[in-house]
């Protein structure tokens, strides 16, 4: 693991959420707020997963795991439904089985492991380095 990274995937962690926050009461479309805020997920995702295949020891950190949940079962699934159900109200979009808020929140629990997954990489890479 890698603590420099690891920082900075917290930062853009938390940077996700204030930017997906701040698209949906800016941008009247909900639908475009939503392809921009899915986009960011995506495309910082990939650029975490990325830099995690480059870790010697990639095998042993929790935050890698959670990240290919986070893009490929979450934020690509959700950003696609969304796009290809563009004309449907966000509670009529159906992805797994799942209506667009309950997807959502499933969403939104899968993150907030993410954002523990990366603080509990950096207590254990702090712990070897003591």
């Amino acid at each position: 693991m890698n603590r420099r990274d690891l920082f900075i995937f917290l930062g853009l962690e938390v940077f996700a959420i204030a930017f997906a926050a701040v698209l949906f009461v800016v941008l009247e479309s909900k639908v475009l707020a939503g392809g921009l805020a899915g986009g960011y997920f995506v495309i910082s995702g990939l650029y975490m997963i990325f830099r995690t295949n480059r870790w010697r020891d990639k095998w042993h950190s929790l935050t890698r795991y959670v990240l290919y949940v986070h893009v490929f079962l979450i934020s690509v699934p959700m950003l696609v439904a969304r796009y290809m159900q563009a004309g449907r109200e966000f509670q009529d979009v159906r992805i797994f089985g799942l209506s667009g808020p309950e997807f959502h929140n499933l969403s939104s629990g899968v993150f907030s492991v993410l954002i523990c997954a990366t603080v509990v990489d950096l207590f254990i890479l702090r712990a070897k380095n003591e």
